[in-house]
């Protein structure tokens, strides 16, 4: 059988070590929301060498930064964060040159610090792997307000499934 890109991005995050939650259309899916997504979004810490080496894993899949970035400034939270200050940079994404459809957005700035976000993310299995997962608030409030409307159609369900889960 062959292995799921999702797996393999998240089995190497998690062999090396690498601090992240997943966020976006995965998690809306995970939580129980329908829907198509076919790029992997993942929270992840700046600080320390958290997001070179998680560039450093994605490379070794074969995955490319679309920024003209190195490692040594991943490394330098301070270098990043003035990227998100200066730039408004939200995400790094990854793409497969040969197949893009494999896609991967690290999310280094969020409406919810990723302190937040990891301290309260549901956990979930998938074969021998725990996933870290958004929970359904931390979703919400991370779609609320964009402007798009696939967040808006995000956060409808994602309420109604919340309010399920309260038995309302």
């Amino acid at each position: 059988m062959a292995s799921l890109f999702y797996d393999d991005v998240l089995a190497a995050l998690a062999a090396a070590g690498v601090g992240h939650v997943i966020v976006g259309g995965i998690a809306v899916n995970l939580q129980g929301v329908p829907r198509f997504t076919s790029d992997l979004d993942l929270a992840v810490a700046i600080d320390g060498t958290n997001l070179a080496t998680a560039a450093g894993v994605l490379e070794a899949l074969g995955l490319r930064c679309r920024l003209p970035v190195t490692r040594d400034d991943l490394a330098r939270p301070d270098v990043v964060r003035g990227w998100v200050e200066d730039r408004n940079l939200i995400a790094l994404t990854f793409v497969d040159p040969s197949q893009p459809l494999r896609e991967v957005d690290l999310v280094i700035a969020s409406p919810v610090p990723y302190g937040e976000i990891e301290g309260s993310a549901d956990r979930m299995r998938s074969g021998d792997l725990e996933l870290k997962v958004a929970s359904i608030d931390v979703l919400i409030r991370m779609k609320t307000g964009t402007g798009r409307a696939q967040d808006a159609s995000d956060v409808d369900a994602l309420r109604r499934i919340q309010g399920a889960l309260r038995g309302r």
